[in-house]
């Protein structure tokens, strides 16, 4: 294991090699511990992994990343190292669970074509939107169009009673009942629930008098609940503000076109990872980058119950479809059984990294997840293993920083398992370059 402090933050960056990873690296109690998955076959690169990422500034990539915030994503910075290091312009480059779409949108970015696939409903409307958006000027002639017909129509009030009437001011609930009601699935409606989605709710200005979202004052990474956000709102003294969704989307619009869409297109699947090659052709993928669900840390659902809303979908139904309580047990044969599948999706020389985060235990050691993940699949899988490579997170990075107490109890390292299908990886070229 060799240690070295990140240039611009002073952050430790460890970097190790297969071997380092499981032999005797965490927790430090176990140091002289031999794993068992030592007896796995594995791959040296001639030139390690480094996560040169730590290096980039957090406002680097293409203006749709930051579309809306996403909890447990990461930086587009880690897709884009693995996509240049691994692969060609035109290779197939697969997140399987997309989340918000980072990895396949990076790889339409770099002239690859970007395949995600999510179950969540919010999670699929994102990536489609990014990898497969319309041309601006017919998403702005189909905003203009939608905003004219409410003019001429707008409807009643409605009834501020409910759970979402705690969320916006009455106008403003007015027009999103329109646009849920209208908007179809049309790339260029699909873009625009996307747009909304991302500014649905966050904090005001400075002033108090305005914001670039649309609720009343509160946090964009996800959603507080009715009850805590009316206390909140007779606590503070905040006042609704009648802000105009058409007006707020259109600015936002600019943001997101301000350097064009990406040069490919890529497609967006809603399916069970472990069913995927029955859409995406086996032996067709150069690279996966994906994080899969964390185990028993986010609730997609509840905690985007607003988002969810616009798009009509209970949070319930997405939270008992994703099935995030997993044990450990289940969640090793799920990670197995999506092992398998990926395998049978990478083309020959194909590499897969996935993004896994230690996991908290009452007054114990941290999970070493990857660890325990590589260990359940090396027997059921002919992916070789090329490295284990710990990014730890700074508390000031976690989405759960607005938590205060509890923060700490969130990933306090991921750490990424890179796999190979083969000898070798087919493409491997440096150096990553980092202009944006």
């Amino acid at each position: 294991m060799r240690l070295i402090r990140g240039a611009s933050t002073g952050v430790p960056l460890f970097i190790l090699s297969a071997a380092d990873a499981i032999f005797g690296f965490d927790p430090p109690s176990r140091r002289g511990y031999i794993s068992p998955a030592m007896q796995a076959p594995t791959i040296k690169l001639d030139v390690p992994i480094t996560p040169e990422w730590k290096q980039v500034s957090k406002n680097w990539g293409h203006p749709f990343h930051p579309m809306c915030s996403y909890m447990a994503m990461f930086p587009p910075q880690i897709p884009h190292y693995f996509i240049q290091r691994f692969t060609r312009p035109g290779d197939r480059v697969l997140d399987p669970f997309s989340g918000r779409g980072t990895t396949p949108t990076q790889a339409c970015v770099e002239g690859r074509i970007g395949i995600a696939n999510d179950l969540n409903p919010l999670a699929y409307v994102l990536s489609k939107a990014k990898v497969d958006p319309p041309k601006e000027a017919d998403v702005r002639d189909r905003l203009a169009h939608l905003a004219a017909a409410y003019r001429e129509n707008p409807g009643s009030l409605p009834d501020t009673s409910g759970d979402i009437g705690a969320v916006f001011h009455p106008e403003t609930l007015r027009q999103l009942l329109f646009l849920k009601g209208t908007l179809s699935g049309s790339r260029e409606d699909t873009f625009i629930k996307a747009t909304i989605v991302g500014i649905l709710h966050g904090k005001y200005r400075r002033s108090g008098c305005d914001s670039i979202y649309l609720s009343i004052d509160m946090p964009n990474t996800f959603s507080m609940s009715p009850g805590y956000i009316r206390r909140y709102v007779k606590k503070k003294g905040l006042v609704y503000l009648a802000l105009d969704v058409f007006e707020k989307t259109g600015r936002r619009l600019q943001r997101l076109f301000r350097r064009g869409a990406p040069p490919s297109r890529g497609r967006a699947f809603q399916q069970d990872v472990r069913q995927l090659h029955e859409w995406v052709e086996p032996e067709s993928i150069r690279l996966v980058v994906s994080s899969p669900p964390y185990l028993k840390v986010v609730k997609y659902g509840l905690y985007n119950w607003i988002r969810l809303w616009f798009l009509g979908v209970p949070h319930e139904e997405v939270d008992r479809a994703l099935d995030d309580a997993h044990a450990l047990e289940a969640y090793l044969v799920f990670m197995q059984e999506t092992v398998e599948q990926l395998e049978r999706l990478l083309a020959p020389g194909g590499v897969c990294a996935l993004v896994i985060g230690d996991v908290a235990q009452n007054r114990q050691a941290p999970l070493n997840l990857a660890l325990e993940v590589w260990e359940a699949v090396r027997g059921h899988s002919n992916l070789r293993l090329l490295d284990l490579v710990a990014d730890p997170i700074a508390d000031h990075r976690k989405v759960t920083k607005i938590w205060n107490h509890t923060r700490g109890r969130a990933t306090a390292i991921d750490r990424i398992m890179v796999l190979c299908k083969g000898d070798r990886p087919a493409v491997d070229q440096l150096p990553v370059s980092w202009d944006s």
